[in-house]
C-alpha cells in the first residue's frame, strides 16, 4: 500500500511517497518510492500504551477523521549487534489507512506527563 508523505519523515525529507509492507503483527517496512530508502517500523501496540493527542493541523494534513483509521509506528534501527539497535518512541510515524497519507510527529516527554522511559516500556 502506498502512502503520500504530507509531513516529512526525519532523514527522508525529500521523499514524497512510501510503500508499506507488513512483515507480521508487530513489524513492517516502508520503502521510499523515489529513493528506495527502507525504514523498519515497530507497531504502536508492541509497547505499553502511550497516550498522546495529535494537534489539529496534523490531523487536517493527514485527513484523520477517526482514530480507527490510523496506524502508529516507531522507526526501528536494527544493527548487527542487537544491543546496538534503537527505536525512536518520541517521533512516531502516523499513517492514515483511509486517506493513504502519512507523517511523523515529535512528542515531548514532559508534555506526556512521563517522568522516565520506564513508564512506557513493557515489563519482562
Amino acid at each position: 500500500m502506498k502512502f503520500e508523505v504530507v509531513i516529512p519523515i526525519d532523514g527522508c525529507e525529500n521523499e514524497k511517497e512510501f510503500e508499506l509492507s507488513r512483515l507480521d503483527d508487530f513489524f513492517s517496512v516502508i520503502k521510499g518510492v523515489e529513493t528506495g530508502v527502507a525504514l523498519r517500523l515497530m507497531s504502536f501496540g508492541a509497547l505499553k500504551s502511550l497516550a498522546f493527542e495529535l494537534p489539529e493541523d496534523f490531523k487536517q494534513k493527514l485527513e484523520i477523521e477517526s482514530i480507527e483509521d490510523i496506524s502508529i509506528f516507531y522507526i526501528f534501527v536494527l544493527q548487527s549487534h542487537v544491543s546496538d539497535s534503537s527505536m525512536d518512541i518520541f517521533a512516531p510515524v502516523i499513517m492514515n489507512n483511509k486517506s493513504l497519507k502519512m507523517g511523523q510527529i515529535h512528542l515531548n516527554l514532559s508534555e506526556l506527563g512521563l517522568e522516565s522511559l520506564n513508564d512506557i516500556l513493557p515489563n519482562f
